[in-house]
């Protein structure tokens, strides 16, 4: 996650509009970490709680992981369910930040203004099939820009999700030999390879945040 907004970019808004970017906040962050527990615990929760991983980090290689092992519609359910939770706080800060928003995704994507601008343009012009193909957290703020009702955006949103899950669906039927090798493999070095990546963890995590807090501002650089 980036960090949060500056002053000067919430400067402008209502009470309401605050609390509403504070909230999202701080469901993001939950979000997030749960997605970075997920990560860690990926050796364990595979074999052995493979719906609880993907409901905690429905990251591509997690969700190709589990696709032949859990029935389809749970799958398919947890998952869409999951990363539209994730999607909704991208919605209503979009919906908040009204003219700020794309420059706060810039922010956030950082050096994606390009990216940003194209997905932008390509919304304007066909905002249905732009959310229902191009969905993501970039998408999503740009439709809660742009005000979409939030039921359209909503059922665009969740059917172009389903659609994907259930291709990787199809897609981790297809290598379902190689994916439960795989899978033993974790099974059988859970332990050791936990402590590996929560230790990994950890220290990204420190120096990311001592990076954070070392790097200067933009005023003093400039």
């Amino acid at each position: 996650m980036a960090a949060p907004l500056s002053s000067d970019s919430v400067a402008h808004l209502d009470g309401e509009q605050r609390r509403i970017v504070r909230m999202c906040w701080i469901a993001l962050g939950v979000l997030g970490t749960g997605s970075m527990i997920g990560a860690t615990l990926v050796l364990y929760l595979a074999n052995h709680f493979p719906l609880l991983l993907i409901a905690l980090s429905p990251i591509g290689r997690h969700l190709i992981l589990v696709a032949p092992t859990v029935h389809p519609a749970a799958f398919v359910t947890v998952a869409t369910a999951r990363r539209l939770a994730f999607y909704l706080p991208c919605y209503f800060l979009g919906r908040a930040l009204g003219a700020t928003a794309l420059s706060w995704l810039d922010t956030r994507f950082r050096g994606a203004a390009r990216f940003v601008g194209w997905l932008d343009r390509i919304f304007r012009r066909a905002p249905h099939p732009a959310v229902f193909l191009l969905l993501g957290p970039i998408m999503s703020t740009i439709a809660g820009n742009a005000r979409m009702p939030l039921g359209t955006w909503v059922a665009l949103v969740a059917s172009g999700l389903a659609a994907r899950m259930l291709v990787l669906v199809w897609f981790g039927e297809m290598l379902r030999e190689p994916i439960e090798s795989l899978l033993a493999l974790f099974d059988e070095y859970w332990i050791r390879g936990t402590v590996v990546l929560v230790t990994a963890t950890g220290l990204y995590q420190w120096q990311k945040r001592r990076g954070a807090r070392t790097r200067p501002h933009r005023g003093e650089r400039e």
